[in-house]
């Protein structure tokens, strides 16, 4: 089971992002087969902009054949790195409390 396949954006037959050459890779197809269908799907009236959609959506999803993680796995790191550091107090020592209204009463 370590042989398992794994959809990732291709490092070396890509034209825009790899998303085809990924794919392409991941079925064990050839790459022009799939450039070509995807081109008919884009020029399909009614299909055209969901399949440039899809392509925008898998350049987020899919993550680079190099890359540790997708684009937005790598945002949720980031966020959730963020967000525990800010939840931490800060401690300030050597500060001593004055009233206020002390100042007032002399006058």
């Amino acid at each position: 089971m370590s042989d398992k396949k794994k959809l990732f954006r291709s490092s070396k037959d890509r034209w825009i992002a790899g998303v085809l050459g990924g794919i392409s890779s991941y079925f064990d197809w050839n790459s022009t087969l799939v450039r070509v269908l995807y081109i008919v799907l884009m020029l399909t009236p009614g299909i055209g902009m969901a399949a440039i959609l899809a392509y925008v959506v898998m350049i987020a999803i899919i993550p680079a054949e190099d890359a540790p993680a997708s684009f937005f796995n790598q945002l949720k790191s980031i966020y959730q790195n963020q967000s525990t550091s800010k939840k931490s107090r800060k401690v300030i020592h050597g500060v001593e409390e004055e009233d206020v209204n002390r100042n007032k009463k002399r006058g």
